[in-house]
């Protein structure tokens, strides 16, 4: 780490002379050079335009010699050399201004344009308007980019929500994302990992407020510039960052039933060399959740046991997050951001577990009732440092990253179980104590070679480290002592060190991108009291490769190939996660190692007049298949338990349409159709298994008028084969209005997600000696939330656009 940390310290010493100020319009110019200055003004002269673009390019190829932005009275001033150049203005309702022969001789320091006057212009500023309209959902080849602010539903709603409702993504009741039917997909924010989803995704996503997301990417097949993390893809949050200049951003405040309360705001300050952002958010929300199941163990083909077990849980708490940063444009070439992040929460679950005992004939033999409290709180600090350097030639960039994580989670449980054939309760409790911290190194170069080829490299260090310490007790007399079995410490050190290198060159109507990426990780997962450790060390190759063909404007097509790996997730390792329910417990193995996929694909891209069309067919090769399996006990308990499997082979056809059925009614549709072979066993026992399924979803919003929207959504979810059973269908129905209220500032949107409370998981579980049939929700998605949303110096159309 000395040696890597020397390194990039000399990278940015030797990039120092580079962060000079760009001087004020009335400074002089540098030595050698000419200060070229005047005023910017609309046409009565009276009218100072700021923040307006001036670039100034050689009248001899039109190459960009310098740009600079114009002052809160309109003035401007760049340093430039001898030459002869042209100057093109650009301003927001204005048409484009363009200033010929401006000749620059040797021996003068100031040449002055005057006032330079633009003509106002409703018909150019009404065309940006209708450009800046953008679809709910954009296709492209390698990505599909989706709006979410385009949709109504996602209004008030969680991170967790907004994911359920892009195209290929799901995410089950209990918060686990899957991309096009595989769980291991990497998620990320602003393209690197984030202190908004540290403590895990799932619980992190829950919380995370859909307010401050523009977007959200879905990246299929990445190339070797994204770390090699996801077997099926990358999903990337693009957070709000608003681009325009002075004071702009929104606030937002949302109350819903079941109780989901929440504030939250988005605000930029930008001038000349500066841009100031923060986000913050708070929020109190009440979950329900629970569900029942029924499972049977048998011995020799006759009945040994059969009970049912009824799971009711009410999850309530309050969280908040606070992000301050800033840019500092040093000079047109370069900036500085720098952020810090503060998230907290407090939770309190309260959680019912009933067993009831039943004979061979049905008759109830035995109720059993635990009580499972349980108070959690967590803190998270994230600071971030980006430095980047652009160049006067087109596309040409240096970046470096620094990220530090710090993250703590505490969990405090007290069991409280009564059965009838037992006299005295069975009193418990346990703690589960995490301390993570994250620090990442990132620095990355893009050099393009003319307008058809380029190349970009890159460095990456990625190093964690989490100590948990987790522990259950039991009461005997007036003294608890620790259960040997759930008494130990997990160190868990995960260090990532990677670096790629890719070339790209477009020739005609073809296009070609190839990279390779390879990633040295030392991974060590060590139970401290048990005195048992799993290291892991291994250098791994990610080739990537791309093939694109314009056939027209309209069309495309592109193969691609990517090899990628899934590693197993800490709590994975773990061998102890909670303790509310003891005849279903689920552990992890800290001998678990990574997948790896091989992932080749095909897509079509078609343009329409008033829509656009995806299809892709792909394939994925898996190695050392992580499978999560229910696992019998001879004491009437079972436990779910990863593994690794053998191999997987994953086909699958996916159609994405957009579509503007009339300049009011837009249509989206997405449609995947999958099929997975898994081959593989465990012990003596062979979990192959073939699934053929599919899941899909239908969106359509209507316009009813300039302020009055209306949406629906319909998901669909077909059952499926597992390796030990079957698990049944899902759906859900979305309705969503938004009324635009104070002359298009605010608007009120009234969503209902899940209306029908039909997205559970539902599960059977069919082995010789075992049988389970079940219905789980971590957390109930029927909702109706009624937000609101005003928007400070933004127009709602023109905000997507600029924020880009």
């Amino acid at each position: 780490m000395s040696r890597f940390f020397t390194l990039v310290s000399l990278l940015l010493l030797l990039s120092l002379p580079a962060w000079s100020q760009t001087p004020p319009a009335a400074a002089p110019a540098q030595s050698g050079k000419t200060w070229l200055q005047g005023r910017l003004v609309g046409k009565d002269a009276s009218d100072p335009l700021p923040f307006a673009t001036l670039a100034l390019y050689t009248a001899a190829d039109s190459a960009m010699a310098g740009n600079a932005l114009t002052e809160d009275d309109g003035s401007f001033g760049l340093s430039i050399a001898r030459g002869t150049y042209y100057a093109v203005f650009k301003y927001v309702g204005y048409e484009e201004k363009t200033i010929p022969d401006i000749r620059i001789a040797g021996g003068r320091d100031t040449v002055r344009l005057g006032e330079v006057v633009m003509e106002s212009d409703a018909l150019v500023l009404e065309e940006v308007q209708v450009r800046a309209e953008r679809s709910q959902l954009e296709l492209k080849l390698d990505r599909r980019v989706f709006n979410v602010g385009k949709d109504l539903t996602n209004a008030g709603n969680s991170a967790a929500d907004i994911l359920d409702n892009v195209p290929s993504v799901t995410v089950d009741p209990e918060g686990n994302v899957s991309l096009r039917g595989s769980t291991g997909v990497r998620i990320l924010v602003n393209g690197k990992p984030s202190g908004l989803l540290s403590g895990g995704d799932s619980q992190a996503l829950l919380r995370m407020q859909g307010d401050i997301i523009e977007s959200v990417e879905v990246i299929t097949n990445p190339s070797a510039r994204y770390e090699a993390e996801g077997e099926a893809g990358i999903i990337n949050i693009i957070l709000k960052k608003n681009q325009e200049k002075g004071i702009n951003g929104s606030f937002g405040a949302r109350l819903g039933r079941p109780e989901n309360y929440g504030a939250s705001y988005s605000l930029n300050y930008r001038q000349r060399d500066f841009n100031f952002f923060s986000n913050f958010g708070l929020d109190y929300q009440k979950a329900p959740g629970g569900g029942n199941a029924s499972q049977r163990f048998f011995e020799d083909g006759d009945l040994r046991e059969f009970f049912t077990t009824q799971t009711d849980r009410l999850r309530k708490g309050l969280g908040g997050y606070l992000q301050l940063g800033a840019d500092w444009n040093l000079n047109e070439f370069n900036t500085l951001t720098g952020s810090l992040l503060y998230r907290a929460g407090l939770d309190d679950t309260d959680v019912t577990v009933t067993y009831r005992d039943f004979a061979e004939a049905g008759t109830l033999l035995n109720t059993t009732v635990r009580d499972a409290p349980e108070i959690q709180t967590g803190h998270n600090l994230e600071a971030a440092l980006n430095y980047k350097k652009t160049f006067p030639q087109k596309d040409r960039e240096w970046s470096i990253t620094f990220q530090y994580n710090l993250n703590d989670d505490t969990e405090l449980s007290d069991y409280f179980q009564t059965s009838q054939d037992q006299p005295l309760p069975l009193v418990q409790r346990s703690s589960n104590t995490e301390d993570e911290a994250n620090l990442l190194i990132q620095t990355d170069y893009v050099h393009p070679f003319g307008e058809n080829s380029k190349i970009e490299g890159g460095l990456r260090a990625a190093l964690r480290t989490v100590d948990n310490d987790f522990l259950v007790e039991e009461r005997a007399g007036e003294e608890f002592f620790a259960l040997p079995e759930f008494d130990d410490r997990l160190l868990y050190t995960e260090d990532i060190y990677a670096a790629y290198f890719i070339g790209a060159h477009e020739f005609g109507p073809f296009g070609l991108q190839a990279g390779l990426r390879a990633e040295l990780s030392d991974i060590t997962a060590a139970l401290l009291k048990s005195d048992v450790a799993n290291d892991q060390d291994y250098l791994s190759f990610f080739p990537s490769a791309s093939l694109s063909y314009k056939m027209t404007e309209e069309q495309q097509l592109q193969a691609s190939y990517s090899r990628r790996l899934s590693r197993p997730y800490f709590r994975d390792l773990l061998p102890f996660s909670n303790f509310n329910d003891p005849r279903n417990n689920g552990i992890g193995n800290p001998n678990l190692r990574p997948e790896f996929t091989d992932s080749y694909e095909l897509g079509y891209l078609r343009y329409f007049t008033n829509g656009t069309f995806l299809s892709s067919i792909y394939y994925r090769y898996t190695t050392g298949v992580i499978e999560e399996l229910t696992l019998p006990g001879e004491d009437g308990t079972a436990i779910d338990f990863p593994v690794n499997l053998a191999e997987r082979d994953a086909y699958g056809l996916e159609f994405n349409l957009s579509y503007d059925l009339t300049s009011d009614w837009n249509l989206t549709f997405d449609l995947n159709g999958y099929r997975f072979l898994v081959n593989g066993t465990f012990g003596e026992t062979d979990f192959s298994a073939d699934a053929l399924t599919w899941n899909g979803r239908i969106n359509s919003r209507v316009n009813l008028s300039e302020t009055l929207q209306l949406q629906g959504g319909f998901d669909y979810n077909a059952p499926r084969n597992t390796t030990q059973g079957r698990r049944l269908s899902s759906y859900s129905l979305d309705l969503a209005a938004s009324l635009d209220i104070l002359a298009g500032r605010g608007t009120l949107t009234l969503a209902g997600r899940d209306l029908f409370n039909t997205d559970k998981r539902r599960t059977i579980v069919d082995l010789p000696g075992y049988q389970a049939e079940s219905v789980f929700q971590w957390r109930q998605r029927r909702q109706v939330v009624l937000s609101f949303n005003y928007r400070l110096n933004q127009d709602k159309k023109l905000g997507g656009l600029l924020g880009e």
